[in-house]
């Protein structure tokens, strides 16, 4: 945890650690928002970036998106080193 301090924005880091402790399941923003206590503003672009690079994948449910972590290698090196 403490390897990547410095290196990767803490709040980046929280939000990771959700979806990494919760691979198999989805949040809507405003938990991730909730349970990382990051504003919703900033979770919003973080899970964005995430997304951009393959980290994040969402599924919409009628006028909602929802979030969870993509299962592909990225993933798993990712979750070795931040676990």
């Amino acid at each position: 945890m403490d390897l990547f301090k410095g290196i990767i924005e803490a709040k980046t880091l929280a939000i990771l650690r959700l979806f990494l402790d919760s691979s198999d399941e989805y949040f809507h923003i405003n938990l991730v928002s909730q349970k990382t206590k990051v504003p919703l503003a900033t979770a919003f672009r973080i899970i964005k970036k995430l997304e951009q690079h393959d980290f994040i994948e969402h599924k919409i449910i009628s006028k909602f998106k929802i979030y969870r972590l993509k299962p592909n290698k990225k993933t798993k090196i990712l979750g070795r080193f931040i676990k």
